[in-house]
């Protein structure tokens, strides 16, 4: 049987880069991955499954004997975590002008202006010599592709998709008997996440109609959130975990002050939630229909988070479902199978 060849280039696996993997895996490729063993920000460890081979980065001590492992793999397409390893960059120009195979780059990056200018300016030199193709995201980041010099016809749509067969198996009917009064929030515990700012809102909302402020993650700014009578704090946990967790929430909150992307609302999408959400977030876009399925607040507004959260709450429980069911019709729009068929039409 014949199948494709993959080397993918990463830092930190995470879950929801495994289950595209698996999706690879399934339509017949055979997947090498290189990833970041060294000064990790998760505990977590991709399993061991058949069809995939994993090397460990700090194990190449320069850009030829990557490329050495490179010409044994023969690969057929090959996928890299952005322009953020000079390793990786390196590697991937040879790769180009050498082998001529395409490299992908994947982008959460949103347009920003500033710094992003030299990018600009240096992408006929850099980017556009290491990669084929940039895989986006989502919409705010196609403009950053175009700004870089990639054509349409490079630039390839959604390079991340949720676990949707695990968040959608929580039953949103299920709410209906006792709708759970617990906001959630998921991820680092970290300065660009606005969590203090969340507490200063949360905190003055004077009727805060018994609901919980629930906070998942791990980071430096955990001693920061603790002494909340009403605020529940939760470690770092599996998915399977965090699934029993957002089937017994009622809405999920994002207030970062910076962020590219945000996996993690798709994921409360899946999982019927109404999602409260900074405007900074690049998902947005994708999972967040203002008063149909959530609300957006600007990054950092105290006022206009505890606005947010105050509507929220004045939802009726049949409102809240409404807004839950919106919200999964939204998060099924991305999958791990789209994922995985996007970049594989490089190589038809």
């Amino acid at each position: 049987m014949d199948y494709y060849t993959i080397l993918i280039l990463y830092t930190e696996l995470m879950p929801y880069n495994v289950i595209v993997i698996r999706e690879l895996i399934r339509r017949g490729c055979r997947v090498h991955v290189v990833l970041q063993d060294t000064n990790k920000k998760t505990p977590y460890l991709p399993p061991l499954l058949d069809g995939i081979t994993y090397y460990n980065r700090s194990t190449f001590r320069d850009p030829d004997h990557l490329y050495r492992l490179v010409k044994k793999l023969n690969p057929d397409l090959v996928w890299t975590a952005g322009w953020i390893d000079p390793l990786y960059n390196e590697v991937a120009g040879m790769i180009r002008k050498k082998l001529h195979l395409p490299v992908v780059a994947s982008s959460d990056t949103q347009w920003r202006g500033g710094k992003q200018w030299l990018n600009v300016l240096t992408a006929g030199f850099r980017q556009r010599r290491w990669f084929s193709h940039i895989f986006v995201a989502g919409e705010w980041q196609v403009k950053y592709a175009c700004k870089l010099g990639f054509h349409s016809d490079q630039i390839l749509m959604h390079n991340l998709s949720a676990d949707v067969d695990l968040f959608s198996q929580i039953n949103i009917n299920n709410r209906e008997k006792d709708y759970p009064k617990r906001l959630l929030y998921v991820g680092r515990f970290s300065s660009e996440k606005g969590l203090v700012g969340l507490l200063q809102a949360w905190r003055s909302v004077l009727d805060r109609k018994g609901w919980q402020l629930t906070l998942v993650g791990s980071g430096p700014e955990r001693e920061k959130l603790a002494g909340y009578s009403d605020v529940e704090i939760l470690d770092f946990m599996d998915q399977q975990d965090l699934l029993k967790v957002m089937e017994c929430s009622g809405a999920f909150i994002l207030p970062s002050v910076f962020e590219q992307w945000s996996l993690v609302l798709q994921e409360a999408a899946c999982a019927g939630l109404p999602l409260l959400a900074s405007k900074c977030s690049g998902a947005v876009a994708s999972f967040v229909r203002e008063e149909e399925n959530g609300y957006l607040f600007m990054p950092g507004n105290i006022r206009s988070i505890r606005c947010s959260i105050e509507k929220l709450l004045m939802q009726p429980e049949a409102g809240l479902l409404q807004m839950g069911r919106i919200s999964r019709k939204l998060g099924l729009q991305i999958t791990p199978e789209r994922v995985a068929e996007t970049l594989l039409t490089v190589l038809k």
